[in-house]
C-alpha cells in the first residue's frame, strides 16, 4: 500500500512538471491551454487519492499515465516527431482532458457506501503481500506478490479499454471523412481512408481485443483463487464455521457463498467496472463531438438556435429513462437475493438426501423426502416466475427506449442535411455520436438486471464476512468465558458457567479438575451439559463465563458420537485431521487392525463414500483408529463407542490403554459397563436452580 501511495505521489509530481512545461515552454507549439490546466487538476486528484480503495487507486493511477501519454503524444505530433500515419491515428486533444474527468469521477464515487461495500471485499486481494499463486503461470512476471500482479493486470485491462475507446473515437472521424469522400466522389480519398486509416485501426482493434480476453481471464482466475482460499481458510480457522449459526447474521449456505458468489462477484466487478470506465470515456469523448456538431443547432422547422441542443436532448432522455428503469426494476434486487437462497437450499437438501440415503430407505421416507423437495423446488419456481415477470416489464421498457433512440438524431439532423447546412459525413457523424452518448448514458438502463444481481451477490458476500467477524469475536468473548493455558498438568475449571445460545444456563461449578493420567468417565442425564462441557474444554463453545485451563503444549483429540468422514480415499479418512503424508501404510494398517477393522487394511487407496459404506459401529471404530495414529495427550470420547456392543467396546478401551499409554482418556457415556473401564467418574448432578453441577464421585462403581 505504501508503495502504491508513493507511486501516486511520484505520478502527481511528474504530471505537474509536464503540465508546467506544456504551459510555459517558449517558442514551442503546444496542445490547447485546457490540456495543460487539466494536467494540474490530475496532479491534485492523484494526491487526493492516497486514502481511497486500493482497487480504485489502480484506475486513478492509470488515468494519470493515460493523461501523460496522450498529452505527450499530441505534443510529439505537433512537433512533427511522429510519422503522419501514427499521428492520424491519435484521438482529438480533449481525450487527454477526458482522462482527468474519469479520474475525478472515480475519486468522487469512492466515497459512496455501495462502492465501499464492494471495495471492502475487493481490496484485500490488491493490497495483499502474499506470494504469487504457484499453480497459475500466466503473468507471474508482473510482480513479486499476488496483489502486485492483480494491480498490474487491472491496469493493463484499463489501458486496453482506454485504447478501445480512443479507437472508437477515431473511427467516428473516419466515418465522417469516408462519407464526405463518397459525397464528393473523391475516389482517392475514399481508398486512402479505407486502406491507410481503417486498415491499421482494424488490425490494432483485433490485437488488443484478443489481449483483453487473455488478461481478463488471467485476472479472474488469480483473483478467484486468492479470494476463495482466503474465505474458506478463514471460515475453517479456529472453529469459525461452527460458531456462525450462533450469530445474528444471516449467512445460510456458506458453500454457495464461497464457490458461486465469489465467482460471480469477481466476474461482475471486473466486467462492470471496466465497462463503466468504457462508457464514461465514451460519454465524455462523444459528448464533446456532439456539442461541436450541434453548437449552432437550429430547431427543425423553426429559426430558433439552441446551442448544443443534441447534448441536452440526450441527457434529458437518458435521465428520464434511468429513473423509470429504476422504478420498474428495483424489485429485482430482492428477487435475485432470494433466488440464490432458494436454489442453494434445494441443492443442499438434495446433497443431504444423498448422504442419508440408507436411513431414508430403511425408514421408507421417500414420500416425505419427495414432498419436502417438491416444496423447496416450488419456492424456486415461484420466485423465478416473479423474476421473469419483472424482467418482462423491465425489458419491454428498455427495448422500447433503445429502439426509439435510434431514429432521434436522424430526425433532428435531417432538416439541416436537406437544407445543405451539413455534409453527409457530418450527418452520419451526428447519428454515430448521438448513439454513442445515448448508449453511455444508458449504461444503468441496459445493465439494470446485471446490477440487481450484482447488488444481491455483494450483499451475500458482505453478510458472510460479517458473520465470520462476529463468530471470531464469539471465540474470544462469548459473554465472559475465558480459555487459557495456565494449568500445569490437569484440565481445570474455575467459577465456570456454561449456557445455551439463547442465554439459558445449564452448567455451573465453582471448580473441578480432570486429572492427567487418570481415565475419567463423565455421566449424567441427557441435556445435563456433558457434551457442552467437552466443547468448552475443546475451546469451541463461546457461551459462558468463568475460566477453563488446559495444559500448555499438549495435544487433544475429541471424538464425537458420529464421526466426520471426509470424501476421498480410506487413507485420507483414517488420517484425518492429519494429512495423508503424515503416516506410513504400515502404521495406518496397524491402527485399523487395532480398531477391529482388519477387513479395511488393504483398501487404503480406494475412493468411496465411506460415510455411507461403513456402518455406524465401523465409523466409530475408524475414529478410534485415528486416535491411535494421532497419539494425543488428551482423548475426549463423547459417546464414541455407543454403536458398539459391550464386549467390542471393552476391547476398544483395552486397546486404547495399550496403544496410548501416555494419553489421558475422558469419556461421556451412559452404559454402566463403562464404569469399570475408567479410574474415576464425574457425574452431572442437578442443582436447585435448574442447572447441573459436575461432581466427582469417590470411586467408580462396578454397576448401577
Amino acid at each position: 500500500m505504501a508503495a502504491l501511495m508513493s507511486g501516486l505521489g511520484i505520478q502527481a509530481a511528474l504530471t505537474a512538471i509536464v503540465s508546467l512545461l506544456l504551459l510555459v515552454a517558449p517558442g514551442m507549439p503546444s496542445p490547447p491551454l485546457y490540456v495543460s490546466l487539466a494536467g494540474f487538476a490530475m496532479a491534485g486528484i492523484l494526491l487526493a487519492a492516497k486514502n481511497i480503495s486500493a482497487y480504485l487507486k489502480i484506475f486513478i493511477s492509470v488515468y494519470g499515465v493515460g493523461f501523460l501519454f496522450l498529452a505527450g503524444a499530441k505534443q510529439a505530433a505537433v512537433l512533427g516527431l511522429l510519422p503522419p500515419v501514427l499521428a492520424a491515428l491519435l484521438p482529438p486533444d480533449f481525450a487527454a482532458t477526458g482522462a482527468v474527468v474519469f479520474a475525478a469521477i472515480v475519486l468522487g464515487i469512492s466515497y459512496l457506501q455501495p462502492i465501499r461495500d464492494i471495495t471492502l471485499i475487493a481490496d484485500p486481494y490488491f493490497a495483499g503481500h502474499d506470494a504469487p499463486t504457484p499453480e497459475i503461470g500466466p503473468f507471474r512476471f508482473l510482480g513479486g506478490t499476488e496483489g502486485k500482479i492483480g494491480q498490474r493486470l487491472v491496469a493493463l485491462s484499463i489501458f486496453i479499454t482506454f485504447a478501445q475507446v480512443a479507437l472508437q473515437l477515431r473511427l467516428n472521424f473516419w466515418y465522417r471523412d469516408l462519407f464526405n469522400a463518397l459525397q464528393e466522389y473523391k475516389a482517392d480519398v475514399f481508398w486512402y481512408q479505407l486502406i491507410w486509416i481503417f486498415g491499421p485501426l482494424a488490425t490494432v482493434w483485433v490485437i488488443i481485443g484478443m489481449l483483453d480476453v487473455f488478461i481478463d481471464a488471467s485476472l479472474h482466475i488469480r483473483w478467484r483463487t486468492w479470494l476463495t482460499r482466503s474465505l474458506y481458510e478463514r471460515w475453517l480457522d479456529g472453529g469459525t464455521h461452527y460458531r456462525i449459526p450462533f450469530t445474528d447474521e444471516h449467512a445460510d449456505n456458506p458453500d454457495q457463498r464461497i464457490q458461486s458468489d465469489v465467482n460471480l462477484f469477481i466476474q461482475q466487478t471486473t466486467t462492470l467496472s471496466i465497462r463503466l470506465l468504457s462508457q464514461a470515456a465514451t460519454l465524455v469523448s462523444f459528448m464533446v463531438i456532439l456539442w461541436g456538431l450541434s453548437r449552432d443547432f437550429v430547431l427543425p422547422f423553426t429559426d430558433t438556435v439552441i446551442p448544443g441542443f443534441l447534448v441536452w436532448l440526450v441527457i434529458g432522455y437518458a435521465v428520464i429513462g434511468t429513473w423509470l428503469t429504476h422504478v420498474i426494476g428495483r424489485p429485482l434486487i430482492g428477487l435475485d437475493f432470494r433466488q440464490e437462497k432458494v436454489e442453494a437450499d434445494f441443492r443442499f437438501s438434495l446433497a443431504r438426501t444423498r448422504i442419508y440415503s440408507e436411513q431414508i430407505a430403511l425408514l421408507r421416507g421417500e414420500r416425505a423426502e419427495t414432498v419436502r423437495l417438491r416444496g423447496l423446488f416450488g419456492s424456486i419456481i415461484g420466485n423465478y416466475l416473479g423474476i421473469i415477470y419483472r424482467r418482462i416489464k423491465l425489458g419491454s421498457f428498455t427495448l422500447s427506449y433503445s429502439q426509439i433512440s435510434v431514429v432521434f438524431p436522424y430526425i433532428l439532423a435531417a432538416p439541416s442535411y436537406f437544407a445543405k447546412k451539413i455534409t453527409l459525413g457530418q450527418f452520419q457523424q451526428t447519428g454515430d455520436a448521438f448513439g454513442s452518448v445515448q448508449g453511455a448514458l444508458s449504461f444503468f438502463i441496459n445493465s439494470y438486471t446485471t446490477l440487481a444481481s450484482y447488488k444481491a451477490n455483494t450483499n451475500r458476500l458482505s453478510s458472510f464476512k460479517r458473520a465470520m467477524t462476529k463468530a471470531e469475536a464469539l471465540s474470544g468473548a462469548g459473554y465472559g468465558l475465558v480459555q487459557g493455558n495456565e494449568s500445569r498438568g490437569d484440565v481445570t475449571a474455575k467459577d465456570l458457567v456454561l449456557a445455551l445460545p439463547d442465554g439459558r444456563e445449564i452448567v455451573h461449578t465453582p471448580g473441578f479438575a480432570l486429572q492427567k493420567g487418570a481415565a475419567t468417565l463423565v455421566t449424567g442425564p441427557s441435556g445435563s451439559g456433558k457434551s457442552t462441557l467437552f466443547r468448552a474444554i475443546a475451546g469451541i463453545w463461546p457461551f459462558g463465563k468463568g475460566r477453563v485451563d488446559v495444559p500448555p503444549g499438549q495435544s487433544a483429540l475429541l471424538l464425537p458420537q458420529r464421526p466426520y468422514i471426509p470424501l476421498g480415499t480410506l487413507r485420507g479418512a483414517v488420517s484425518y485431521p492429519s494429512t495423508i503424508d503424515q503416516f506410513s501404510d504400515a502404521a495406518i494398517k496397524d491402527a485399523l487392525i487395532a480398531a477391529q477393522l482388519p477387513q479395511l487394511a488393504d483398501s487404503l487407496d480406494e475412493t468411496d463414500a465411506w460415510d455411507q459404506r461403513l456402518s455406524g459401529g465401523e465409523q466409530q471404530r475408524l475414529a478410534i483408529a485415528r486416535a491411535i495414529l494421532a497419539k494425543p495427550d488428551w482423548l475426549f470420547l463423547d459417546e464414541s463407542t455407543a454403536a458398539l456392543d459391550e464386549p467390542s467396546e471393552a476391547k476398544i478401551y483395552t486397546t486404547l490403554r495399550e496403544k496410548l499409554p501416555g494419553t489421558t482418556i475422558v469419556s461421556i457415556g451412559h452404559r454402566s459397563t463403562l464404569h469399570a473401564l475408567h479410574d474415576g467418574r464425574i457425574d452431572m448432578q442437578p442443582a436447585n436452580d435448574g442447572r447441573f453441577e459436575p461432581k466427582r464421585l469417590p470411586a467408580p462403581a462396578a454397576a448401577e
